[in-house]
């Protein structure tokens, strides 16, 4: 769904005619985020693994890509939670619970369509949702069935991550943010 929002009217949420897309039946759409520019967006599909890539250039929904969160060995099961681009723009990263427990790595090329380039294993189980700080260097993952916080740090170029410290308990962290000062 999308409805257009104007905070300088009286109604500042306007019913739009065009405000729902039609997705995958059983496809499960959890969580969306937006390109660096604004004219793309990424939904993460729950249920189905998948990520879906529409054009938003005239603020309607346009079906432009559609790929999977997790490797082609895994084809039941899915449990894709979140997703976020990078600050730069040059990379989307999703999250899977369930069996793999792992942050999906994807480049996003010219066209703003994904390639796979790789996962990480979040070191916890039930990656819920994560975040990325404002610099783009740090991912906080929280991983809700073992009650902890894991951090990674981000290559800006590559778009890889490596783990730094010990996850810390947390009693069942379901929500991250992060501030900078």
């Amino acid at each position: 769904m999308q409805y257009p929002f104007d905070a300088s009217q009286k109604q500042p949420l306007i019913d739009s005619k065009s405000s729902f897309i039609n997705t995958k039946p059983g496809s499960g759409p959890r969580h969306i985020t937006f390109s660096k520019n604004g004219k793309l967006v990424y939904s993460i599909e729950e249920l189905a693994g998948m990520i879906s890539v529409y054009d938003f250039s005239d603020s309607n929904l346009k079906d432009i890509q559609r790929i999977a969160t997790h490797p082609d060995k895994i084809t039941e099961g899915f449990k894709s939670s979140d997703v976020h681009i990078s600050p730069d723009g040059k990379f989307l990263y999703a999250t899977n619970r369930g069996k793999e427990n792992n942050i999906a790595i994807f480049k996003v090329l010219n066209d703003g369509k994904l390639e796979s380039i790789g996962y990480q294993k979040t070191g916890g189980k039930h990656p819920r949702t994560f975040a990325i700080d404002e610099t783009g260097k740090f991912i906080i993952v929280t991983n809700v069935n073992s009650q902890d916080v894991t951090v990674f740090r981000r290559n800006l170029e590559t778009g890889m991550l490596k783990k730094v410290g010990k996850p810390v308990k947390i009693n069942p962290p379901t929500c991250v943010k992060i501030k900078m000062y």
